[in-house]
């Protein structure tokens, strides 16, 4: 689903997303395309599930025009990386 398209459903909401489509520019990534797992009620609700999130499930709030979020490169330790 377009984010446009969600925004139009939940407006002023707190939502649980996967992504489905995105693309990485200038260091951000950039989701084009979201499928919705649920509304939250509130932040603290929205914080409890941002911190349970992995892959590619977050969090992210309808009032934004565009999902776009900064890339940060996972940390090395001693010699391994992922």
């Amino acid at each position: 689903m377009q984010w446009s398209e969600v925004r139009e459903m939940f407006p002023d909401k707190f939502l649980l997303l996967e992504d489905l489509k995105s693309h990485i520019e200038n260091g951000e990534l950039h989701i084009e395309e979201v499928a919705v797992i649920r509304p939250l009620k509130d932040g603290k609700e929205a914080m409890d599930e941002l911190m349970r999130a992995h892959n590619k499930v977050f969090v992210y709030h309808t009032k934004h025009e565009h999902i776009s979020m900064p890339v940060r490169p996972k940390p090395a330790y001693r010699g391994y990386m992922q």
